[in-house]
């Protein structure tokens, strides 16, 4: 016979029992739940670790995916304390030449919209013509760097009109640089570095830093909106202007009339003489031997016979290597004395630490001048335009006054290099919808 006290155990009994295999049930779920998540953290840090390194990913749905042709998984990375550091896009890409579908990983930082990394999806097993070395030099040239991306024809030497370009006499291969040695009213040192190549010019840059070291770029200013021109973002007119130098070989070919503008480069209103006069000194130091390297260590000797301290020493060395000194304090450092006249002359910098005063430019080089009012001797079709992707006008369906890296691509893979940009830029464009990113 079972008694009050029975009972009201027997139920007690039944109650934790009951507990007890509900909280088994839970324990089980959650640990179940918890080796599936580690397992498909473990399969995405495999996966996504190349191109975006993270604590954890977390894949987003979302319906904004399916407007872009391409887009097949979108995944966000984030920190052991929730930020989002970053995405990684799965963006399927058409190989133009072959006509099979390859499938990318593109990694881009979620502050900066700078490219993290790139390469092909380990589950990739199309027949594509686009190679990992393909792949891997496009990241050379955009990893670090903001999206979207547009690029030259990268056909190289191997393009007609380039070998039918003006070939300056003397050139030495290598490459060499030049840079103002007063800084501008903005504090920008102006610099140009030149690549030669079997006597052709094959790549200019054209930008500044500045003597306020918390300064970026001039470059990097244009782009975050910090420094402005008319027209087209400097940045744009510096990439544009460049390219117009490599087509024609000859900065005297760039017509710049005596206001120091250029009528025959699209979208370039600056003002050029720095750029022409820096070009020249690059080409005069090429025809000297006296390249890149040789450049910085006769200023850092200049520098360290005017203060007896090494640049390093004095705290005048960027983050990007460049030693930050405007010598306008010293008016006659850069002047010398013309051996044959006495006079007294301006120096550049390779005169100064070499005592070399030869004029290396050729007879011939007075040639295809403007004259005084400014009118060239050359017509705009001296101008290869068309070589860019950029061409003033869109690129992947991005109107060029948002493009914010550019490179040369692949030499000789022109195809192989649009079909892999296009990967980017199609990662670029869901971003930019998807977090509202202003051009």
């Amino acid at each position: 016979m079972l008694t009050r006290d029975s009972v009201i155990r027997f139920t007690l009994d039944a109650i934790l029992l009951a507990s007890l295999s509900v909280l088994l049930l839970i324990m089980g779920m959650l640990f179940t739940n918890s080796a599936e998540t580690s397992r498909v953290q473990d399969e995405y840090s495999s996966r996504f670790a190349g191109v975006l390194q993270a604590d954890y990913y977390e894949k987003i749905e979302t319906e904004l995916a399916d407007g872009y042709e391409g887009i097949t998984g979108v995944y966000e990375a984030k920190n052991a304390n929730g930020t989002p550091s970053g995405f990684v896009i799965e963006v399927e890409v058409k190989d133009h030449d072959s006509g099979n579908p390859l499938k990318l990983l593109v990694g881009v930082n979620y502050n900066t919209a700078e490219l993290t990394g790139l390469m092909r999806a380990p589950d990739d097993d199309s027949a594509s013509t686009i190679t990992d070395s393909d792949i891997s030099q496009i990241l050379l040239q955009t990893v670090g760097r903001q999206i979207p991306v547009s690029y030259a024809d990268g056909e190289g030497e191997d393009d007609p009109l380039l070998n039918s370009a003006t070939k300056l006499e003397g050139l030495n291969d290598g490459t060499y640089y030049a840079q103002t040695l007063e800084a501008d009213d903005s504090g920008y040192i102006d610099y140009v570095e030149m690549v030669i190549e079997d006597g052709y010019i094959t790549s200019v840059q054209w930008n500044a830093f500045n003597t306020d070291m918390n300064i970026r770029s001039r470059r990097d200013s244009a782009l975050s909106g910090v420094y402005s021109v008319s027209g087209l973002n400097w940045a744009t007119q510096s990439y544009n202007l460049c390219h117009a130098l490599m087509d024609v070989q000859d900065p005297q070919l760039l017509a710049m009339k005596s206001d120091g503008t250029t009528d025959i480069v699209d979208g370039v209103t600056v003002n050029i003489r720095t750029f022409y006069n820096l070009c020249l000194e690059c080409i005069e130091n090429s025809r000297a031997g006296f390249d890149k390297e040789d450049y910085f260590e006769g200023l850092a000797q200049v520098i360290e016979n005017l203060f007896s301290g090494t640049p390093g020493d004095l705290g005048i060395v960027n983050d990007d290597g460049f030693i930050v000194y405007s010598f306008e304090d010293y008016p006659s450092l850069f002047v010398g004395e013309d051996a044959e006249s006495g006079t007294a002359v301006n120096m550049n910098l390779r005169q100064k630490v070499t005592g070399d005063m030869t004029d290396y430019s050729p007879e011939d080089d007075e040639e295809n001048v403007g004259d005084e009012q400014g009118e060239s001797n050359i017509s705009e079709d001296g101008i290869r335009s068309e070589s860019s992707s950029l061409n003033g006008e869109a690129i992947d369906g991005i109107p060029s006054s948002e493009i914010k890296t550019y490179i040369d691509g692949i030499t000789g893979r022109a195809s192989q290099t649009a079909d892999i940009v296009t990967g980017i830029n199609t990662a670029y464009k869901f971003l930019k919808d998807y977090l509202n990113w202003m051009a």
